[in-house]
């Protein structure tokens, strides 16, 4: 009897722990980026920056526009007069491909459309929102990533992606989150890496983002502008009809 009592304790101990010690890292990543209540809900920020492939190259103007809890859009100029277009409204996502010859608006299939609704992580991202749609956290124990000690917090979303967000155990600020989701059947693993953090009205946000898979750098943004609390209407989300 005392040893069933003594590893239901133990196991009590250990959830206790873990949950103490994920509310503590979460706790800290709020106060690093200069606390929750400065990434309102219902909420719109615009992102201007500039990005390249990964082989590098010409940088091209690349704007941002998000609005909680779940709309998104990305403008990307390819050139004078031609814009490649992303968006998702909350339900459907679209976009605009003027390589194709064409500059209608063209529907995503679901793969597609849930990598398009992830685009809020960048502001809002999970340590942020905190489940309140249903996301699982979980914290998965230290690791080291270019020779700085990190926490690892595991987010479980509803439709089967995965995101690991690594933590700095020092500043408390996320250096890379990795992404598993299904996409056509395959899964696929994809590395975000966050850097040169800049204190900008009181919140400390990444100005470069470079994008990874399987080891290979597909994208490398940096940002010019944060402009947080924009005036952003829904209807920019939304697919217009055809020209």
């Amino acid at each position: 009897m005392k040893t069933i009592v003594m590893l239901m304790f133990m196991m009590a101990s250990s959830i206790l722990i873990q949950a103490q010690t994920l509310e503590s890292i979460v706790a800290g990543y709020h106060k690093a980026i200069g606390g929750k209540d400065k990434y309102p809900l219902q909420s719109a920020v615009i992102i201007k920056a500039q990005t390249q492939g990964g082989g590098g190259g010409e940088k091209r103007p690349m704007t941002f526009t998000l609005k909680s809890p779940n709309s998104s859009r990305m403008d990307l100029v390819i050139q004078a007069g031609l814009t490649y277009t992303m968006a998702y409204d909350g339900t459907q996502a679209w976009s605009i491909q003027p390589w194709t010859g064409s500059m209608d608006p063209q529907p995503m299939n679901a793969d597609d459309a849930r990598d398009a609704g992830r685009t809020i992580k960048f502001i809002w991202n999970d340590l942020i929102t905190e489940g309140n749609d249903g996301t699982i956290l979980s914290y998965e124990g230290k690791d080291e990533i270019e020779g700085s000690e990190v926490y690892k917090v595991l987010a479980k979303h509803k439709d089967g992606t995965e995101i690991t967000y690594y933590l700095d155990i020092d500043s408390y600020l996320i250096i890379k989150w990795t992404t598993r989701s299904m996409n056509s059947g395959v899964i696929e693993e994809s590395d975000m890496f966050l850097g040169e953090y800049q204190v900008i009205d009181g919140r400390t946000m990444p100005f470069a983002f470079e994008s990874k898979m399987n080891g290979e750098t597909m994208s490398s943004t940096y940002v010019k502008e944060y402009q947080f609390n924009a005036s952003v209407q829904d209807a920019i989300f939304s697919m217009p009809k055809k020209q």
